[in-house]
């Protein structure tokens, strides 16, 4: 029923989604909790903050808000985590028990703190889906899209992947649910797609709204169209 595409940034990340009755009309996550009143932001901020049990609290805007909002006493006991997707690039010998170092210096199993942020945007598209559609949708109706850095090497694209099994989106048992895709091969895509008034413009007075136009659909990185990316 769906094509959900989450763009996963080093320092902003998005995601958004397409109906597959109508593939062409993107729709790209604009509302988010926290960040600057009245403004529609096309991403959040990639920042995970735990409780010092590690329990998972909040994501985004409200992590680094809530972070920031704490006793300086207290925020040393809290794990807050950000721009830490290219610590997948970085780590030498990648495996599931590769650890991340919070804000406090404390460390964090990785693939716990990047399964709790797919998790978060897992969520958040389901509610958004069922408050769009008439009936309500479940995960199983969701073919999931995450762009990884062509700069990745396999044992990177298969954290990710992993991460994103226990973050729930797919399965080992259903790996065909969720497609990891390079993100340049998803822009390519994405203009091969796009219409030529959309890219030429005939008033420069409409170039800044084409760019906006351009910039929104990147966040996807994908549109579920017959071309395909190459699977990882």
């Amino acid at each position: 029923l769906v094509v959900a595409a989450i763009d996963f940034g080093t320092t902003y990340s998005g995601y958004a989604f397409s109906f597959t009755r109508d593939p062409s009309s993107i729709h790209v996550m604009r509302r988010w909790e926290g960040g600057d009143p009245g403004v529609n932001n096309q991403k959040l901020p990639t920042s995970v903050l735990m409780d010092p049990a590690g329990k998972f609290l909040s994501f985004g805007y409200s992590a680094r808000d809530d972070y920031h909002d704490l006793d300086p006493a207290d925020a040393k006991k809290y794990l807050y985590f950000e721009k830490f997707k290219m610590s997948l690039h970085s780590s030498e010998e990648l495996h599931k028990g590769v650890e991340l170092t919070a804000a406090n210096g404390k460390k964090v199993l990785a693939l716990r703190v990047f399964s709790h942020a797919l998790q978060f945007f897992k969520e958040h598209c389901l509610q958004e889906l069922s408050d769009q559609s008439s009936t309500t949708i479940l995960n199983a109706d969701i073919r999931w899209v995450i762009t990884v850095p062509a700069i990745w090497k396999q044992p990177a694209k298969q954290f990710m992947r992993q991460a994103a099994y226990e973050a729930g989106l797919a399965s080992p048992s259903q790996p065909d649910q969720l497609l990891i895709a390079l993100e340049p091969e998803a822009a390519s895509i994405y203009c091969q797609k796009l219409k030529l008034r959309e890219l030429v413009q005939e008033e420069a007075s409409s170039a800044a709204a084409a760019s906006e136009d351009v910039s929104a659909s990147l966040t996807a990185d994908f549109s579920p169209q017959s071309t395909t990316p190459t699977r990882y």
